[in-house]
C-alpha cells in the first residue's frame, strides 16, 4: 500500500516537473507571447473604473471657501441655489474605494479637500530585458457649482490640475492667479475701479504649481 502512494506521489511529481519544464521551454522559446498575455492581464487591473461623488453644503455664515487638491481638475461654474454642490467624477484604480471629498474648517470658514487615490497604481514588467511599465489611467474632475449670491473669499489651491472658472455676468471679481509652470488666461472684461462697490465684489484666489489656470466669461 505504501509503495502505491509512494509509487503514486512520485508519478505526479515527475508529470509536474515535465510540465514545468515544457513551461520554461516555451517561456523562453516564446518571450513575446508570455508578455503579451501578462500585458493583457496588468491592463485589465490598471484600467479605472467609473466613479461619482456629490456632496452639498449650506453656506449661510460663511465668509471664506478653500478647495485643496493634489492633481484633480477643478472647474467652478455659478448657479441660482441657495447651497454649495461639489460633483466629484471620473475614474479610479481598481479597489480603491471613496469617499474622496472631506470637509474641514470651522466658523465663517469652510475647506474641503479632495484626496485622489493612490497615484502609484502601477506595475512594472521585466521578461529577457523587455520592460514594460503600465499606470492607472485614473483622474478625477471637481466640478464647483458656486452660488451667484456668494460674496465671501474662495481660495483654491491644486499641485498637477487644472483650473476653469466660469464667472457669472451677475458678479464681480477681484482674481489672484497665480501659476509656476502652467499658463493663465483670464477672459474676464476689466472693469473700473472707481465704480466698484468692494462689498459686491467676489476675492477669488487660484493657486497652481503646474496646471493651468483660465478664466471664462
Amino acid at each position: 500500500m505504501i509503495k502505491k502512494i509512494f509509487l503514486a506521489f512520485l508519478a505526479i511529481t515527475l508529470v509536474l516537473i515535465g510540465t514545468g519544464l515544457i513551461m520554461m521551454g516555451y517561456f523562453f522559446t516564446h518571450p513575446s507571447s508570455i508578455f503579451n498575455a501578462i500585458d493583457s492581464v496588468t491592463t485589465k487591473l490598471t484600467e479605472g473604473e467609473a466613479y461619482e461623488e456629490t456632496e452639498e453644503y449650506f453656506l449661510p455664515g460663511i465668509k471664506s471657501l478653500e478647495f485643496l487638491s493634489e492633481q484633480t481638475n477643478i472647474e467652478v461654474l455659478p448657479y441660482d441655489e441657495p447651497n454649495l454642490k461639489v460633483q466629484v467624477s471620473g475614474k479610479i484604480p481598481h479597489f480603491e474605494r471613496g469617499p474622496f471629498l472631506f470637509q474641514t474648517g470651522e466658523g465663517s470658514a469652510l475647506s474641503l479637500e479632495i484626496k485622489e487615490p493612490i497615484a502609484s497604481n502601477w506595475v512594472h514588467i521585466n521578461i529577457n530585458g523587455r520592460n514594460s511599465q503600465l499606470s492607472s489611467d485614473s483622474r478625477l474632475t471637481a466640478k464647483i457649482y458656486l452660488p451667484k449670491r456668494y460674496l465671501g473669499n474662495l481660495t483654491i489651491e491644486t499641485n498637477e490640475g487644472e483650473v476653469k472658472f466660469f464667472s457669472s455676468k451677475d458678479k464681480m471679481y477681484e482674481f489672484d492667479l497665480q501659476s509656476l509652470t502652467g499658463s493663465i488666461k483670464n477672459q474676464e472684461p476689466s472693469i473700473d475701479p472707481k465704480i466698484l462697490n468692494p462689498a459686491n465684489v467676489s476675492k477669488v484666489k487660484i493657486t497652481t504649481n503646474s496646471g493651468n489656470i483660465l478664466i471664462e466669461n
